[in-house]
């Protein structure tokens, strides 16, 4: 992993802003399109928007969400909203959203749209991931049910449905399998909880223990590839 320390959230966003969006329009220059998928929450609402500031031809990118709880798109909660709100809504008409969820959605309907993204999104160009004072990313909880599935670097789901006690919903995540499958793979956290956290982890990865939270799984398997954003 590398990790990039800025001096504040401003310029944070701003410097992810500007790698996010020349990886995007390498993609674009290389196959005619990209495609990207970014977390939910409110750490990445300062990238968001400056990301809709850049130069990229933004009808060629298709965005989709690294996990979304399973609420109607118009809920507070949504995380489709919130990208909405500070990303789709400044770059319409152009740039398209494959959402990771629909009111009603069966069982059979997300492993339609796990083969959808297989065939027309992954690798993803570019993914912006966050993390959770519980070690958590994507929706990779440290409590839900499958979680050892879920960070298994040999599942072949892409998508998987999580369900952990503390949660007030079900939600949809991609699997750490198919994240790592990213061309680009980035990693947003601010505050120094969460970097104190990070540095627990990797000691632990260190020390060989028993793994304590998610995070650890994304730190091994992502290695070098990994790109850690951070700011106070």
């Amino acid at each position: 992993m590398n990790l990039i320390s800025y001096p504040d959230r401003a310029v944070q966003a701003e410097q992810l802003a500007q790698l996010v969006a020349d990886e995007l329009q390498l993609a674009i220059q290389t196959k005619a399109k990209a495609t990207a998928a970014f977390a939910g929450g409110t750490t990445p609402v300062l990238f968001f928007k400056a990301l809709a500031k850049q130069s990229v031809d933004w009808s060629k990118v298709v965005f989709t969400l690294t996990d979304e709880r399973q609420v109607e798109p118009t809920n507070e909660r949504s995380n489709a909203r919130l990208l909405q709100t500070n990303l789709l809504a400044s770059l319409e008409p152009a740039a398209s959203f494959q959402a990771l969820y629909q009111f009603g959605q069966t069982k059979a309907d997300l492993a339609k749209l796990a083969g959808k993204l297989q065939d027309e999104f992954l690798p993803l160009d570019s993914v912006v991931l966050g993390m959770g004072n519980d070690g958590h990313f994507a929706s990779l909880f440290p409590q839900a049910a499958n979680l050892d599935w879920g960070l298994d670097p040999k599942n072949s789901e892409v998508l998987l449905e999580i369900q952990a006690p503390d949660l007030p919903e079900a939600r949809i995540s991609f699997s750490l399998a198919a994240l790592l499958q990213a061309k680009h793979l980035h990693l947003l956290i601010t505050g120094a909880d969460k970097h104190q956290l990070l540095e627990q982890a990797q000691a632990n990865l260190a020390a060989s223990q028993p793994r304590q939270w998610p995070i650890e799984a994304l730190l091994q398997q992502a290695g070098d590839k990994l790109m850690i954003h951070y700011a106070p």
